[in-house]
């Protein structure tokens, strides 16, 4: 299946690179009038933990430049590098501890583009994505079909998967199931002005194979009032096996357990306010892998939101007044830790402001209430970043 994607997506990458090629003297023209983007700040974390666990936290300078040829034959190529320096940090290795800054600089984009208005685009490289469960930065290839009305395809195959941010960093963009990567299908058909229907399947050779609805109606009952509904459900049949201790002292091959994942959300939006309500729920014997390469969820940490048998009721609200954006949201997730049925109670509260046009400045607040006190803290995350 691989090898017959790549061959795909080779002859249409060779079709467009064999144009882009043919006309030299327009080369130079796609190059003058590409695109440059960038963006530079500050950013730093605090982390005040009960029951013994130490403080820690960091601060950084971060730097994001990217550039993108014009189009020339609906071929583009396109590059984005980020690097980050320390200025601080709580205690020795906060800074390049896992789930942190692991490496200071990297290439989080570098890829060939080919697009057709009406018809679609193929990318080639590493590239950023946003999708139900892939997202951040894959290396790999990405097609999106948009030929018909209200229908989008999108098939990606991603090789290697990484987060490329101000306040995490992967070490280096890592394999996803060995050399065999993981595919998806996703469509999106809006049906109706008001609904739209996404669809997708997931797979990975001898990992996992997933397929999931979302459904979201977007309703307006008045001037001042919206409503929107969304309902989300996947199931995951898991091919993978592990290797575990039997009791004796023997290694034994054990097959991992399916899974199945739920989410519902309404959410209500009224003079310029919004109010949602949501419940996440995870299968008790988990998500079977899914989820590992990215995901969309709405807590700031949620760092159990996945775990087996985990139930999570929410509630967000957000508004802005004289530019000035703040949000809310409060969740409790039940789930299970080694036969134990554990809680963890999260608030989160942050406030954004526009200081001046494309200068940003944002306070995160998170408070994480657990009922194994050793993981329960205070967080506060403060950023300064100006996008040209």
């Amino acid at each position: 299946m691989k090898n017959t994607y790549s061959r795909i997506v080779g002859a249409l990458v060779l079709g467009g690179t064999l144009g882009f090629a043919a006309d030299a003297g327009n080369l130079e023209e796609a190059l003058s009038q590409g695109e440059i983007s960038a963006s530079v700040g500050v950013y730093g974390q605090y982390s005040n933990y009960q029951g013994g666990t130490k403080d820690s936290g960091f601060s950084n300078g971060f730097t994001e430049i990217g550039f993108e040829t014009a189009p020339l034959y609906g071929v583009s190529l396109g590059v984005r590098g980020f690097g980050s320096a320390k200025i601080g940090e709580k205690e020795d290795g906060d800074y390049k501890a896992e789930g942190a800054i692991e490496d200071n600089a990297v290439l989080s984009e570098a890829f060939i583009k080919i697009e057709h208005e009406g018809m679609g685009k193929v990318v080639l490289g590493r590239q950023a994505v946003d999708f139900n469960w892939l997202t951040d930065y894959i290396e790999g290839a990405s097609v999106e079909l948009s030929a018909l009305q209200n229908l989008v395809v999108t098939m990606a195959w991603a090789r290697k998967y990484a987060v490329v941010g101000f306040d995490e960093v992967s070490e280096k963009f890592g394999k996803i199931n060995e050399d065999d990567g993981l595919y998806m299908l996703e469509v999106k058909y809006t049906p109706i002005e008001a609904l739209e229907l996404n669809p997708y399947v997931y797979y990975g050779e001898n990992l996992f194979g997933a397929y999931g609805m979302k459904a979201v109606l977007s309703l307006e009952p008045s001037d001042a009032l919206k409503t929107t509904t969304m309902l989300h459900y996947a199931k995951i049949n898991s091919d993978a096996t592990t290797e575990e201790d039997d009791g004796s002292g023997a290694m034994v091959t054990v097959n991992a357990k399916d899974g199945s994942f739920m989410q519902a959300e309404q959410g209500f939006e009224f003079a310029g306010a919004l109010l949602a309500l949501g419940y996440v729920k995870v299968a008790k014997d988990g998500l079977g892998g899914l989820g590992e390469a990215g995901d969309q969820m709405p807590l700031e940490d949620g760092n159990h939101i996945f775990d087996d048998n985990a139930r999570t009721p929410y509630v967000r609200a957000e508004y802005e007044i004289e530019g000035v954006k703040l949000s809310a949201l409060y969740a409790q997730t039940k789930y299970d830790d080694a036969g134990l049925s554990l809680k963890e109670k999260e608030l989160d509260l942050s406030v954004g402001y526009e200081i001046i046009k494309n200068l940003e400045a944002s306070l995160i607040y998170v408070n994480v209430d657990n009922d194994a006190k050793s993981d329960s803290y205070n967080a506060f995350k403060a950023l300064v970043q100006y996008t040209f």
